[in-house]
């Protein structure tokens, strides 16, 4: 059974949902999640928002995700999509490309956007940044006992990669053959009017037209290279791991203060 109570607490779909960008991870959809909404396509969900996202709405991802690929509960349909991405028109990247089938079938007037690369250049760049970021470090267990949103965030993280190669052990033969799979399926549940393969250094025409927008003056966004992404999972991790030893440290700090400040009563009192 869905989360009704969580459902029904958001907000109603305010906007149309327009366009679905269904390409993987590392593929440019950073960069087209920038370009949709400079041609108007606010807001445009992307992985990285997921990975902010309120408490509610990780629990709506689980369960979605749980229900479709592991049989508990109720697949999601248009009415809890609509709620869970209730102000996006447009969205890109994981954990929306686990639902590719579902979101083309909920919303049959939004157009597809196929963000490509070769599968050898895609693997070198999610080998370098995602596989990673992956990866059960003692600083993402620690943070993730430590601080139980951020724990739920790691699994959602780990639970979309799971799914979207049907293993934990990502092998290169492995993510290269899912890659080209979820392309091709993409294709057959697309029709050929609604779907445009796209790559990024291609730049805005082909997207522009495809969207029927005016091709915009600045340059097409390039954004979260790989570098960039490492440093982003680093500051991020770090963040979690500072605050932390703050909150850790304030006990003792107060108790600290507290015996120096009776030490210094003490030696005033002493020489009265």
């Amino acid at each position: 059974m869905p989360l009704h109570n969580v459902v029904e607490s958001r907000p109603q779909r305010n906007v149309p949902m327009q366009v679905l960008a269904l390409g993987f991870s590392r593929t440019g959809t950073a960069s087209l999640k920038i370009a949709l909404e400079t041609l108007g396509y606010v807001r445009t969900n992307h992985g990285f928002a997921v990975a902010h996202a309120s408490p509610a709405e990780i629990d709506m991802w689980i369960e979605a995700i749980r229900a479709k690929f592991y049989g508990e509960g109720t697949p999601y349909g248009r009415v809890e999509w609509d709620r869970l991405l209730w102000d996006c028109q447009a969205v890109t990247d994981a954990p929306h490309v686990l639902f590719a089938e579902d979101l083309i079938a909920a919303y049959p007037e939004a157009k597809v956007v196929l963000t490509n690369r070769s599968p050898d250049s895609w693997w070198k760049s999610y080998e370098a940044t995602v596989a990673e970021e992956l990866k059960p470090t003692l600083q993402v267990r620690l943070n993730s006992w430590l601080y139980p949103e951020y724990g739920k965030k790691q699994y959602l993280l780990r639970l979309v990669y799971a799914v979207l190669f049907g293993t934990d052990s990502i092998t290169e033969d492995v993510a290269k053959a899912r890659f080209i799979a979820h392309y091709d399926e993409v294709r057959r549940l697309t029709p050929k009017e609604r779907l445009l393969e796209f790559q990024v250094k291609e730049g805005w025409a082909p997207l522009a037209a495809f969207l029927g927008k005016e091709v915009p003056a600045m340059v097409f966004p390039k954004v979260n290279a790989t570098k960039q992404f490492q440093e982003t999972i680093s500051t991020r991790r770090r963040a979690v791991s500072w605050a932390w030893a703050q909150k850790m440290a304030a006990p003792f700090l107060a108790v600290a203060v507290a015996v120096a400040a009776m030490l210094v009563y003490i030696g005033s009192w002493q020489r009265a």
